[in-house]
């Protein structure tokens, strides 16, 4: 039996492919773009192509109708199931997915899901989780009357279909917003959305989603962003909450209200929530895995992987049970992921230096982003140009937060 996966690329593919190919499940490869070729070509192919039918280019096609009319052509003897896996792939691979009749989520769940805009404004409308104030915006007219209305800043300005904190801003007077504003009509997908400022702690919320939308959170952390060289809001570091915590459930409640809103099922969730004294609101969703593996390492501290287990329930209607994951052994492990903050950028780094003593401290797992010679540093400004990522894990919370602080002062470009 064969499966389709969206643009299979990456860590988190392959873990997918690999699971999946021990049950002799093989995988139709559909790839949304040249580049996404030119990856699989150059590294995973030969890494994931013994368990690969066959590929499609989809920008080949003249549109999704001829893709899959050729697909359902080559391969007649059916699919188990698709998987879109990627945030940049998955509107189209929900739409792949209902022209082969393969029962995953509708395309209009997922324009959901995919558009922050159409999110916020369809769960406001629900009236059943809370939501902040938001808008999309066309012009600077607009932009100031958002902000008069709400009568306060700062505003939060981002693109309502990007990931990654890609150009998002926060706007504390009048010329700060209308240049957010276009720096987002010139760089980001999708509209220019305009949102109310939540304070608070912020958190991300993981989890599976199953065949009836019943959701099971996998792992919590605390977000500690902060200012560095004039950008606010940069990962420094995240935090995992156990789920002995009261925050977690609290957090959990609210994740499982807002998925039953949208009608999401059968999907991973990474879901971005800040925490006030009016509770929970909801900042971002998507359904998907979390980027920044902490997927790969909330596996590690639940003794059981993730992928797995969403791989499961892409191509089948099961439910979720607390039995899926293990609490007791995630919560008897410390964890954070430390972001590393280059305030100035360096061109081609020369040497990475305090690498060695950083994989000797106690608690040191695995490092996920890593600026190797030869390679530019760029300045810190979002997600993908953080200096590093290192993660750790440990019993003692002491050590990983003696370690933290000791990633910090060794590691290092020139």
């Amino acid at each position: 039996m064969r499966y389709v996966i969206m643009d299979p690329i990456g860590t988190y593919a392959s873990r997918i492919m690999e699971f999946l190919g021990g049950l002799e499940l093989e995988a139709i490869g559909v790839f949304t773009s040249q580049r996404n070729v030119h990856a699989w070509e150059a590294r995973w192919s030969r890494e994931l192509g013994h368990l690969t039918s066959d590929v499609y280019l989809a920008t080949e096609h003249d549109d999704l109708e001829e893709l899959a009319a050729r697909v359902e052509h080559d391969w007649p003897g059916g699919f188990a199931g698709i998987i879109p896996w990627d945030e940049m792939s998955i509107l189209r691979g929900a739409q792949l997915g209902e022209l082969l009749e393969l029962g995953w989520n509708p395309v209009r769940v997922i324009e959901r899901c995919r558009d922050k805009h159409v999110m916020k404004a369809w769960l406001r409308r629900t009236g059943k989780v809370r939501i902040n104030a938001s808008r999309v915006v066309r012009n600077a007219e607009e932009a100031l009357g958002f902000q008069a209305e709400l009568g306060r800043w700062p505003i939060v300005v981002k693109p309502s279909a990007d990931a990654g904190a890609h150009f998002v801003s926060f706007a504390g007077n009048p010329g700060e917003l209308l240049r957010g504003c276009q720096q987002v009509r010139e760089n980001g997908r999708g509209d220019v959305l305009l949102e109310e400022y939540i304070a608070g702690d912020e958190f991300a919320v993981n989890g599976i989603v199953d065949k009836d939308g019943d959701l099971l959170v996998t792992d919590v952390w605390y977000y500690d962003k902060r200012a560095s060289h004039g950008i606010a809001n940069l990962y420094y570091q995240s935090i995992k909450v156990g789920s002995s915590e009261e925050i977690f459930w609290l957090l959990a409640r609210y994740a499982a209200a807002v998925v039953e809103a949208l009608e999401l099922r059968r999907s991973p969730l990474h879901m971005e929530v800040k925490v006030d004294d009016d509770g929970p609101c909801l900042i971002e969703l998507g359904a998907r895995f979390a980027g920044g593996d902490q997927p790969v390492l909330a596996s590690k501290l639940h003794g059981r992987s993730l992928f797995e287990l969403a791989a499961c329930h892409y191509l089948a209607d099961l439910p979720v049970t607390a039995m899926d994951v293990h609490y007791e052994r995630y919560d008897s492990l410390e964890a954070r992921i430390i972001s590393g903050i280059q305030t100035v950028e360096i061109p081609r780094v020369q040497a990475v230096l305090g690498l060695e003593e950083v994989q000797e401290l106690p608690s040191f797992d695995s490092i996920g982003v890593l600026r190797r010679p030869g390679m530019p540093a760029p300045q810190t400004r979002d997600l993908d140009t953080k200096a590093y990522e290192v993660y750790l894990v440990h019993p003692d919370p002491r050590q990983v937060a003696r370690d933290a602080h000791e990633v910090r002062r060794l590691l290092r470009y020139v």
